[in-house]
């Protein structure tokens, strides 16, 4: 059985706010103000495809490849996933290649799961830690005309399919979904992200990572082109604060409790 987990590269979510800044010409936060990181709910992904392989031991042998589309910084979260005993990575460049929106990503990545077909099972997060976008998986599955299962916490194997245990608003459902099939992880109890073991970490960072190139994968890059501008950010801005501080004067309680409530009617919080 071959399961992809694809993987995304974010800015930390955790940097402080004050630390943020943003790149109002590019439309996005600015280079250098946080560490670069794999976006939660796929590392869930990855741990996901590591129990379903640690369950599959005696039955079938499963390879879980990484792979990930972006720049080439975005190998080091591939280097995160071969850490974590993922068998081998795989760096989709995008380097002069058109805006990564979701339809962008979804068709790169189905050119490389056919690329690497057979595939059994490709597994995404359920979105983003920056933009929460939640599209790709969907967008792939779409692509490669497969069933897609949402909000995934954890998939058994059986004869051909898959039993996936997915959140709903009613509660928890065990859904069945055939041979190949495209899920997304949510982040659950039970697939909490395992710590790397510093060997598997030394030999992670050793390991050389295959990268593919746009015009490798898509034979019309011209459409990939005319993909851009599908979604546009218009505009990007961190929203201003202010502060004001006014005293409440009285010769009394009464009397300032008054001046309070007056004051706070003339700005209509009253």
């Amino acid at each position: 059985m071959r399961v992809i987990v694809c993987v995304t590269q974010i800015l930390d979510p955790e940097i402080p706010p004050g630390e943020f800044r943003l790149n109002a010409e590019r439309t996005a936060a600015a280079e250098g103000i946080g560490q670069l990181v794999m976006s939660i709910f796929d590392e869930n992904a990855v741990e996901v495809a590591l129990q379903l392989r640690e369950r599959m031991i005696e039955r079938e042998p499963v390879e879980v490849i990484a792979l990930t589309v972006g720049p080439p910084s975005a190998a080091d979260v591939l280097r995160r996933a071969l850490s974590l005993r993922a068998d081998r990575a795989i760096l989709i460049s995008s380097e002069g290649g058109p805006v990564l929106d979701g339809v962008v990503v979804a068709s790169l990545l189905k050119a490389a799961v056919e690329r690497l077909h057979p595939v059994d099972l490709v597994l995404c997060g359920r979105e983003t830690g920056d933009w929460h976008g939640g599209q790709v998986g969907s967008f792939l599955a779409e692509a490669l005309g497969w069933t897609c299962v949402t909000f995934v916490s954890r998939i058994e194997a059986t004869d051909g399919g898959f039993l996936m245990r997915r959140q709903s608003d009613e509660g928890w459902e065990i859904v069945w979904a055939a041979r190949p099939a495209v899920a997304t992880i949510t982040n659950e109890e039970t697939n909490v992200p395992r710590l790397p073991k510093v060997r598997d970490t030394m030999l992670a960072a050793r390991a050389p990572i295959p990268m593919w190139t746009i015009p490798e994968l898509v034979s019309d890059v011209t459409g990939l082109w005319g993909a851009n501008g599908r979604l546009q950010v218009r505009e990007l801005v961190i929203p201003g604060t202010s502060k004001a501080c006014e005293w409440i004067e009285g010769e009394t309680v009464t009397e300032k409790a008054v001046h309070l409530v007056r004051a706070l009617r003339e700005r209509r919080i009253l």
